[in-house]
């Protein structure tokens, strides 16, 4: 499940859910009650990285931290105990527990448990030892021993679709692994990514997954209440709601897995790329055909007239000598018939060359109409794009400036009537809707770089980045920042479209040196392979390389909007209009000593 829209979502369903219930109700948690604020859990110790136990025999993993910042988010004090899967399963459908953190969704456990909104999406796989042969689908198991954890959603899958006739349980997968990489099954079957780090948990390196896709074995995880306890579940849908649209949950992802990298390019903007380059080329070689065809047809009939006429100049001859050659052999006669029949052949043949031509010239006249008509198709297509942009801005920031206004008003009208929380809900609402208008601002002009029209020109670089550090300094007169910028680089390019490129780059460099106590930023050039690049360097906060081809994807971002704004949108921006000059963008840092990043551009000149 991608964690943007997850959090696009978990937003709006916090500002339109009711309130739950007060922190002075009791929670109904089956066959006891408790006091709201205290509720037990229960986890497993070898379910990695979701529910494991530390090296102090702590409860620990995604699942548990994130379980713990929702209740938080609400209120709730967390007691965690420590069971194997069947056990505190039971545990919870009997209310000996309130809640479990890591539960797939599946028709049979809907009959014993209330589940929250997902959090997570897995996905199964099949596990054999190295060397292991025979085994390419899912019906090569049918006969083959299967060992899963009792109690596991992979258990219930198994049984259902019946994958095989010899099926047994263990009481953990680290057990199933153990006995696995011993010998005792052909398979085991279980989420791919904690078996991946079970094994590498215990150090076992002869069991591997193989490649079989197991559709069916998709499951979104929740957290589980038991069947009936709606306190409980809207006091943490609520809380799982604030930590997505806060960025806890972003924080916790991270910390567990790393970055999530998602970047792809449309197939509509594939199309227009091959049509923008190829129509124009095919358009210059049809008329380059048509023009030498027509040189040739001219050329071809120019010797068929001398041909002729060269025809009627013999025959003319031959009737001037007509008396002389009557008394001779009819030798002269048969070469006069011979040189006729290849004359009327000759002319036969250039008759179905001019044909054949006339054909080519119709045919590259009808190719050149359809090109035409395909452009003008795609000109229409851009227009209705860019109707649909208009539209998508004016639908989209209609109900944002509503929300907004109407949390202004209450803010300003009835914040005698609003405690201190509410006065934080309704700011962190006016946060959102203002974050997704800049989001919506910048879409809008990243779509618009790649369909704006290119006019190239010499572009003075020094001079555009002094002007553009020029006006920062001057937004920030209480911040000293050390410009230095060499002089004399031009470059070709669109002037309009670097400039973009430029603010963007000045901009991260202002941005991420916002902490330092002497700022420094540098524009100038480097041999980078053999080649001259600009670069815009900076010593500010840095990134870890490790993350490096996260850097240009769009909404992709290193750090978090607490410690530096912006959307994600702007290195994004830069690439796209780099890579349409035909030229690279690329990126060098260290965490704490700064970013550099270099980018070429056409007819490049260095001055002093």
């Amino acid at each position: 499940m991608s964690a943007k829209w997850l959090k696009y979502g978990v937003v709006i369903l916090l500002f339109f859910t009711p309130v739950t219930v007060s922190a002075q109700q009791n929670v109904n948690t089956g066959s006891h009650s408790v006091e709201p604020d205290a509720i037990t859990i229960a986890s497993e110790p070898d379910y990695p990285p979701y529910c494991m136990v530390d090296e102090n025999g702590h409860a620990d993993g995604f699942s548990v931290d994130l379980f713990k910042a929702a209740a938080k988010a609400v209120g709730l004090r967390v007691k965690i105990k420590i069971g194997v899967w069947n056990k505190i399963k039971l545990d919870l459908a009997d209310g000996r527990i309130d809640a479990l953190p890591l539960v797939g969704r599946t028709p049979e456990r809907e009959k014993l448990f209330d589940f929250t909104l997902p959090y997570l999406s897995l996905h199964g796989a099949v596990f054999v030892r190295e060397g292991t042969s025979g085994i390419n689908t899912l019906e090569d198991l049918q006969n083959r021993e299967i060992a899963v954890m009792k109690g596991d959603n992979a258990e219930e899958f198994v049984q259902r679709e019946k994958i095989s006739k010899n099926i047994f349980t263990t009481h953990t997968f680290e057990e199933a692994f153990k006995e696995l990489a011993a010998g005792k099954y052909d398979a085991v079957i279980t989420q791919r990514l904690m078996g991946l780090e079970l094994l590498k948990k215990t150090g076992i390196d002869s069991v591997k997954p193989l490649d079989i896709q197991l559709p069916k074995f998709r499951q979104d995880f929740c957290f589980a209440v038991q069947k009936g306890n709606k306190n409980l579940l809207a006091r943490l849908n609520e809380g799982l709601s604030i930590v997505i649209a806060n960025d806890t949950y972003e924080e916790i992802r991270l910390k567990w897995f790393g970055p999530v990298i998602k970047e792809k390019i449309a197939f509509k903007d594939i199309l227009k790329i091959i049509l923008y380059a190829i129509i124009p080329i095919l358009i210059i070689l049809s008329g380059i055909s048509i023009i030498v065809l027509r040189k040739e047809v001219k050329r071809q009939t120019k010797n068929l007239i001398n041909e002729i006429a060269e025809r009627k100049k013999t025959e003319k001859a031959l009737r001037e000598n007509e008396a002389e050659l009557r008394n001779m052999s009819g030798k002269l006669e048969d070469q006069v018939a011979e040189r006729t029949t290849e004359l009327q052949e000759k002319v036969k043949k250039l008759d179905k060359s001019q044909q054949a031509m006339l054909y080519m010239v119709e045919d590259l006249n009808r190719i050149t109409a359809e090109l035409k008509e395909e452009r003008r198709k795609l000109e229409l297509s851009n227009k209705e794009l860019e109707a649909f942009s208009y539209s998508v801005s004016h639908d989209l920031r209609a109900p944002l400036r509503s929300i907004d206004g109407f949390s202004q008003a209450l803010l300003e009208e009835y914040q005698e009537r609003l405690d201190n929380t509410g006065k934080t809900y309704l700011e962190r609402v006016r946060k959102a809707t203002q974050r997704m208008g800049l989001l919506i601002d910048d879409m809008l002009k990243l779509s618009k770089i790649t369909r704006t029209e290119m006019n190239h020109g010499t572009i003075n670089l020094s001079g555009m980045i002094r002007e553009i550090a020029a006006a920062h300094q001057k937004n920030n007169t209480g911040r000293a920042v050390d410009v230095t910028v060499q002089e004399g680089i031009m470059v070709q390019g669109d002037s309009y479209l670097i400039r973009i490129a430029m603010e963007n780059l000045v901009n991260n460099a202002f941005k991420f040196t916002g902490k330092e106590a002497h700022p420094r930023i540098e524009f100038g050039t480097a041999i980078k392979d053999g080649k001259t690049a600009c670069f815009i360097r900076d010593n500010g906060a840095g990134f870890d390389m490790t993350y490096v081809d996260k850097l240009f994807g769009a909404f992709q971002r290193l750090h978090t909007s607490d410690e530096f704004p912006g959307t994600g949108i702007g290195l994004a921006t830069v690439q796209r209009i780099i890579h349409r000059h035909g030229c690279q963008v690329w990126a060098e840092g260290e965490i704490g000593k700064g970013t550099t990043f270099y980018f070429t551009l056409p007819s490049q000149v260095i001055g002093s």
